[in-house]
């Protein structure tokens, strides 16, 4: 159940900024990719910002990745607050 809120809640995030929006955990210099919600844009990926061991990347024009690096930070605030229930 935790994980479709958790897909649902990203899902909406990527469609609501009109971004491809993906986390990838950093492995020593190497990202690799957990998972990505959003229509693919074929556009030059950004990595907006780290939270952790986790990288939020971003494809797509004209978003304000400062929101939506806070509200992925928001997102998995919850997501750690489920599993240590």
């Amino acid at each position: 159940m935790e994980k479709e809120i958790f897909t649902s809640e990203f899902e909406k995030l990527a469609n609501t900024h009109n971004v491809r929006l993906w986390v990838a955990e950093k492995l020593g210099r190497r990202w690799s990719y957990v998972m990505g919600w959003g229509n693919e844009k074929f556009l030059p990926a950004a990595l907006i910002g780290e939270i952790g061991n986790y990288g939020v990347f971003v494809e797509g024009e004209n978003y304000n990745a400062q929101e939506i690096l806070k509200n992925v930070g928001e997102i998995l605030s919850k997501f750690r607050d489920i599993q240590k229930s």
